[in-house]
């Protein structure tokens, strides 16, 4: 029996390092970013059959795909034909959550900030000199703020799903541990699966940030 799951997380995350990496398991099936426009793949324009599709296939173990709580991209003419997707997941409680939230906000934002300067939201490894960045307390407050209320809004639906919540920290901090438990809550042989994206910032915030201290205790 085939495991459906949806990565729910927000930019910056790590998300792009845990589907990268889930991709490498033989068992697993994943289809990335289903409601971004830059998505490649052969889905249907109506967001409802869009994640039921893509999720039903049987061909493998675990079948997943993200999602970040605020898609679609209201800026886009047509996000109301996409916005039922969130229906479709609601609707089907056999699929799971992973829920992969990120506990340092400046980070986050910061993070944010520079792939919006550098136009490049996948791998930076190109990026030979990396910008700096400032933000203001007001500015991290509506982001925390922002973050909060999009997950509250997406999992106050999703409450009958089985949930495991884990942290871009964790999968900084504990790979191996954090991994494994991602394989075994999708129902796959845990492999011991190496890191398939490297880290864009390695600099510490308090060179990437140019107010950080101001921002201590925000």
């Amino acid at each position: 029996m085939t495991t459906k799951f949806v990565i729910l997380c927000q930019p910056r995350t790590g998300s792009c390092l845990l589907q990268a990496t889930l991709g490498r398991h033989p068992q697993i099936l994943k289809h990335g970013e289903i409601l971004n426009h830059r998505y490649q793949g052969d889905l249907p324009d109506e967001g409802y059959q869009r994640l039921v599709t893509a999720l039903n296939r049987n061909s493998h173990a675990a079948i997943g795909c993200k999602l970040h709580a605020f898609q679609p991209d209201r800026n886009w003419d047509g996000w109301r034909q996409w916005e039922p997707a969130w229906d479709a997941l609601a609707d089907d409680v056999s699929i799971k959550i992973v829920h992969l939230q990120r506990l340092d906000a400046i980070g986050q934002l910061a993070s944010w900030k520079i792939a919006d300067i550098l136009k490049n939201w996948g791998s930076q490894s190109d990026a030979t000199d990396r910008p700096t960045v400032q933000i203001s307390p007001y500015e991290l407050r509506w982001f925390r703020e922002w973050n909060r209320v999009l997950f509250e809004w997406r999992l106050s639906r999703l409450s009958q799903h089985e949930i495991l919540p884990i942290t871009y920290e964790s999968l900084c901090e504990d790979w191996d541990t954090t991994i494994r438990r991602v394989q075994e809550f999708v129902g796959v042989e845990p492999f011991l699966l190496q890191q398939a994206l490297r880290k864009n910032e390695t600099r510490p915030l308090t060179e990437v940030v140019k107010n950080y201290n101001e921002l201590e205790g925000v």
